[in-house]
């Protein structure tokens, strides 16, 4: 399984008949082979998250599907608007909290996010991967403290789902925006799942973050687990 690194919270696993594109909005994506299945993930409608840019692979590939967050709202007639081609309209799956679907020998469960959308459970070829959007454990200074209370609340009722699954690789935000707080949501998710490779993501291109957190107490027991993301266009095999 190799994983590229495309930006932000934008990663694309690469399988051996299918390539699974989460939350791309920035970044060169690889060129994959026109016999393999392309899955599309967005995990909301955030700027950095989700582009109308992900259409325009469309025409590369024979068996390419998006799969996108109910939130993100497109009508044949705002895809037009867009310069998106009609055709691509059927090629979309729309997913919403707490579903499960399979698309192309692929499984799909979602999860709410705090903030916008869903999070993404995806198993493919005997892989496990856990992409989480802005499910995260947002805690802002600035909220009162009954709004960040009940964000912890949201955040462990999801995370409490995830109770006993172990995945391949965990995709989940570390974002140093946050201060301390920063790996409040990766701490949590790794009381309830397990993840052979832990990339860290929603870094806003301060991947010291990363060393941060495996030097940290917190993170130690995990810092074998932790990738070393440090640029986009980072590969990985693993």
């Amino acid at each position: 399984m190799k994983v590229t690194y495309l930006y932000h919270s934008g990663f694309a696993v690469e399988l051996e008949r299918h390539v699974l594109v989460f939350d791309h909005w920035k970044g060169e994506l690889p060129k994959w082979s026109g016999d393999k299945t392309i899955l599309f993930f967005a995990s909301h409608k955030h700027q950095d998250h989700f582009t109308f840019q992900i259409f325009d692979r469309f025409q590369e590939y024979d068996k390419l599907y998006y799969v996108l967050s109910s939130d993100i709202k497109l009508s044949e007639r705002y895809l037009e608007k867009n310069g998106v081609p009609k055709a691509v309209k059927e090629a979309i799956v729309t997913a919403g909290k707490h579903r499960t679907l399979r698309l192309s020998e692929v499984q799909i469960e979602t999860l709410r996010s705090t903030d916008a959308g869903v999070a993404f459970l995806v198993t493919a070829e005997g892989k496990s991967l856990y992409h989480a959007g802005d499910l995260n454990w947002w805690r802002w200074e600035g909220e009162s403290g009954e709004w960040n209370r009940q964000m912890e609340l949201d955040y462990k009722r999801e995370m409490a789902l995830l109770d006993g699954r172990d995945f391949d690789a965990a995709f989940v935000p570390l974002d140093p925006r946050l201060g301390a707080a920063y790996d409040l949501g990766l701490c949590e998710f790794l009381k309830h799942a397990r993840a052979r490779h832990i990339f860290p993501m929603h870094m806003w291109d301060d991947y010291s973050v990363v060393k941060r957190f495996r030097e940290s107490g917190n993170g130690r027991p995990y810092a074998d687990l932790l990738m070393e993301i440090a640029y986009p266009g980072q590969e990985f095999i693993i």
